[in-house]
C-alpha cells in the first residue's frame, strides 16, 4: 500500500549503517514513523529532502514497523530556518512540543497547518511572542485551551483586580477562589488579555500584537508553564533555545 501526504520532519535518528527513522508530522496521516533507507550515502538522492523543518510531498510504501520512504519533493526548504541558528533553536522547540503532545497515529490536519504557517512566519519574522501565540494555537487545537474569560472554579466572570494562573487546572483563578482553595499564581490582568485575544476566534495567525516586550515574556512564561505543566517535564529544546536567543 502507498501513501502521498505532505509532511514535515520533526525528528530523525541514524539507523543501521546508512539509514534514518524519522519522525514526521504529516497532513493526513498525523505523526508517523518512517524510515529513508541509505539517505545518509553521500549521493543519496533523498538525503537532502529530509532535513527537520522543511515542507515536503512524500511518497510511503507501508512496511511492518515503519513507513518506507520511496519519494520526497521539497515544497518550501526555509532557507532562513536552516541557516540561522537561532531560527533553528525555535523551530526544534516547536517540533519537540509537538512530538511530545501527538502520539503516532493520529490525524491532526489543523495541527499540520498550524505548523506550516508557524515556519512560514519564523522564516521571515522574529516576534517574542510568535513561539507562545503558536504554542498556545496548537494547545487549542489540541483540546487544552484555557480558561481565561471566568475563574475556573466558581466560573463568575473575572474582574480586574488580582487574579491567579494555575498550570494544572488550566486557566485562571479569581482572588476569592484563590484565598479558599490556595492554589495558583500572580498573574497581571495585561496578560489575561492577551492570552484572551490570542484564543479567540476572531485572532488571525501571524497578525502582529502590539504590546511591549515585558507583556510578551510575561505570557510566554505563562504559556512554556503550562505546556511543562500538561507533559510534566521540560523540553530538552528549551534550554538550547533559551541559550541560542539570549
Amino acid at each position: 500500500m502507498h501513501l502521498k501526504t505532505q509532511g514535515i520532519v520533526i525528528k530523525r535518528m541514524n539507523f543501521g549503517e546508512a539509514d534514518r527513522i524519522l519522525t514526521i508530522l504529516t497532513e493526513s496521516q498525523g505523526k508517523i514513523k518512517a524510515i529513508a533507507k541509505g539517505s545518509r550515502k553521500i549521493l543519496a538522492k533523498l538525503g537532502g529532502s529530509l532535513e527537520p523543518f522543511c515542507l515536503v510531498d512524500f511518497i510511503f510504501h507501508e512496511g511492518k514497523s515503519f513507513y518506507i520512504v520511496t519519494s520526497a519533493v521539497v515544497i518550501k526548504h526555509f532557507e532562513k530556518i536552516h541557516t540561522d541558528i537561532d531560527k533553528t533553536s525555535k523551530a526544534f522547540y516547536i517540533g519537540e512540543l509537538l512530538d511530545k503532545f501527538i502520539e503516532v497515529g493520529q490525524k491532526h490536519p489543523e495541527v499540520f497547518h498550524l505548523f506550516a504557517k508557524y515556519l512560514e512566519n519564523l522564516e521571515n519574522a522574529d516576534d517574542k511572542i510568535l513561539i507562545p501565540v503558536f504554542s498556545a494555537k496548537i494547545l487549542e487545537a489540541l483540546g487544552f485551551k484555557p480558561v481565561t474569560s471566568e475563574c475556573l472554579h466558581c466560573r463568575n466572570k473575572l474582574v480586574p483586580e488580582q487574579n491567579f494562573w494555575d498550570d494544572i487546572e488550566g486557566g485562571v483563578i479569581c482572588q476569592k477562589c484563590h484565598d479558599k482553595f490556595g492554589h495558583g499564581k500572580e498573574i497581571s490582568n495585561d496578560v489575561i488579555k492577551i492570552l484572551r485575544l490570542v484564543f479567540s476566534s476572531e485572532f488571525s495567525l501571524g497578525s502582529k500584537i502590539n504590546i511591549n516586550d515585558k507583556y510578551k515574556n510575561q505570557t510566554a512564561a505563562v504559556l512554556e508553564s503550562y505546556i511543562e505543566g500538561i507533559i510534566e517535564r521540560e523540553l530538552k529544546s528549551k534550554k538550547f533555545m533559551k541559550d541560542i536567543c539570549s
